[in-house]
């Protein structure tokens, strides 16, 4: 069940961005198309793998699948975490230099965004892929438990942007308390003005409430597995169910992101709303009621 609510939701909030005019062209937005899309593969590539371990108890499926699941586990799931920290990252430039940001946000960067994301991802699985390659041993399947590699690959993969995404979050808020105490002091010409300021001021709130909620979602799910990761590395062997319990806690964050677009950002939750009901034909008529609804309130 957790496969398939992974692999729908994913696919729909991909869709969503690519098929909705006013998601795709927001730059930005291809950022969760490619978190999306690396929480889609977890579901499609290494959640089945890792759902037959489970219920086997002991690996099965010999050495080079246990080579492509691990290499997979590791790029796939390094890759959606990394996402959400360039999430951050383009949220903070967005609130600290709002002016400036918004001309450099375009499609170019936001896909140098990406690109860093997947070579970071590349390089966290590639390396044990060829300097300590996984082994499937007393029927157990994992990467090697090497403390060099562990520290360097869970800094990579987890604490270092951990570490970023709440440093950024806590600027994030900063920020937009002196620009909110900024804008009540500054005195606006018109009404239309006034409203547009305040459209502005309440979208980008609710991207920060969005953001928060993923960044909580994220930590709570994660953190037992690179806890266990870095205990592993010092020769601490949790039992199995504990080890496949923090292991399907992180899959299941794949899960959660669409879940959270969807409860939270409007701009989602709509399109996905119709897609889920086959009305395909009435996205950008529905969508553009609801831009106009969003901006100046019920038509009379």
């Amino acid at each position: 069940m957790i496969i398939v609510a992974t692999l729908v939701g994913n696919l729909l909030v991909i869709m969503a961005v690519l098929l909705v005019r006013k998601l795709k062209i927001q730059p930005a937005n291809y950022l969760f198309v490619s978190m999306a899309f690396a929480d889609f593969c977890v579901g499609l590539f290494v959640m089945p793998i890792a759902l037959i371990d489970l219920l086997t108890d002991r690996w099965i499926l010999g050495g080079v699948v246990c080579r492509f699941w691990t290499s997979a586990d590791l790029t796939l799931c390094t890759a959606s975490i990394v996402n959400l920290c360039m999430i951050s990252v383009d949220r903070y430039c967005a609130v600290s230099q709002p002016l400036r940001y918004a001309a450099q946000r375009t499609r170019q960067r936001i896909f140098c965004y990406v690109i860093i994301v997947w070579i970071l991802s590349l390089i966290v699985s590639i390396s044990p892929l060829v300097i300590w390659p996984a082994k499937s041993t007393e029927g157990k399947c994992q990467v090697i438990q090497n403390p060099v590699y562990q520290i360097y690959a869970t800094m990579i993969a987890f604490y270092g942007p951990t570490c970023i995404m709440i440093i950024l979050y806590a600027k994030i808020w900063l920020a937009a308390k002196r620009l909110s105490e900024r804008d009540r002091l500054l005195t606006v010409g018109t009404n239309g003005s006034v409203h547009t300021n305040k459209f502005h001021e309440k979208s980008e709130g609710k991207a920060r409430k969005t953001l928060g909620i993923m960044m909580s979602v994220f930590v709570i799910c994660w953190l037992p597995f690179f806890l266990l990761a870095l205990l592993k590395s010092q020769g601490f062997l949790p039992p199995n169910w504990l080890d496949h319990l923090a292991l399907w806690l992180g899959y299941s964050n794949s899960l959660m992101n669409p879940l959270i677009y969807c409860k939270h950002n409007r701009e989602f939750r709509i399109p996905i709303r119709e897609m889920l009901c086959c009305r395909f034909r009435t996205l950008h008529s529905v969508m553009r009621k609801e831009s106009f609804t969003s901006k100046y309130g019920p038509s009379r």
